[in-house]
């Protein structure tokens, strides 16, 4: 069972994105015009709107459960301008026999891989499947020790109201409760969310507990990922404005390609 299968019937409802971040995956899809691989694709809240712009797309992702809802959105959709085609495999390891004009890891996707040698090890895979001159488009958060500092240890672990999320067309509310620990010495955010389906008299019809671990790394961290996994840097944004990068950022939005074999 992957780790988003639990997630996929609340997953549309709970996380709708980063602000513009939509936007800009499909404007750089359409800019570039030609074959398009997204890794992490979840339920198609960014491959579909890229099929829909005329766009040959694939999406990869390891959860079965969410690959299904999105079948069910393209079947919803009708017909897309472009080619959607989706695989279920593993962003760590994969072969499709084929290269991309562009690819993508939208929505901090990068952040799922837990371990430097999965990094690596994607790191590797996507340059793989890059042709000369392709951008490799993704995005992270950008940690600061002041957020870190309050949740390490002993000091996480508490639980908040995280949002409250009316279910379209039923008469139901799902209330996400989570509590946050960081683990310092693996950079991992630890998160567990306890979702409620509760009618308008406030019963609940049904709880379900999910977890989510993600792993940060530090700017300077990334580049050195990158550089010793043969990609060189053409940008790095602070938000999907394109604004620059500085210390004020909390999002780093990275575009990047192979470098070229001597």
């Amino acid at each position: 069972m992957a780790a988003y299968d639990g997630w996929a019937d609340y997953y549309d409802l709970i996380h709708t994105g980063t602000e513009g971040d939509a936007e800009f995956y499909v404007g750089q899809a359409v800019e570039r015009g030609g074959a398009t691989l997204e890794l992490g694709c979840g339920t198609g809240r960014i491959a579909i709107p890229m099929a829909m712009s005329g766009i040959d797309v694939t999406g990869l992702d390891n959860s079965k459960a969410m690959l299904d809802i999105c079948r069910q959105k393209i079947g919803a959709v009708g017909h897309l301008p472009g080619n959607l085609s989706l695989v279920e495999m593993d962003m760590t390891n994969f072969e499709l026999g084929r290269q991309f004009d562009l690819i993508v890891m939208p929505y901090r996707a990068f952040m799922h891989l837990l371990t430097p040698d999965d990094q690596r090890s994607c790191l590797s895979t996507v340059r793989k499947h890059l042709k000369e001159e392709a951008a490799f488009i993704f995005n992270v958060w950008v940690p600061k020790p002041s957020t870190i500092a309050p949740y390490l240890g002993e000091n996480g672990g508490t639980f908040r109201m995280a949002g409250r999320y009316p279910v379209p067309n039923e008469d139901l509310t799902v209330v996400n409760h989570y509590a946050v620990v960081y683990d310092e010495e693996h950079q991992w955010i630890i998160e567990e969310h306890t979702l409620h389906e509760m009618t308008p008299e406030g019963e609940v019809q049904r709880t379900v507990i999910l977890p989510v671990i993600r792993r940060w790394t530090w700017p300077r961290e990334t580049m050195l990922l990158l550089e010793t996994s043969g990609f060189e840097t053409e940008a790095v944004f602070g938000d999907f404005h394109c604004s620059p990068f500085d210390g004020k950022s909390t999002e780093a939005i990275y575009i990047v390609r192979k470098v070229k074999s001597p």
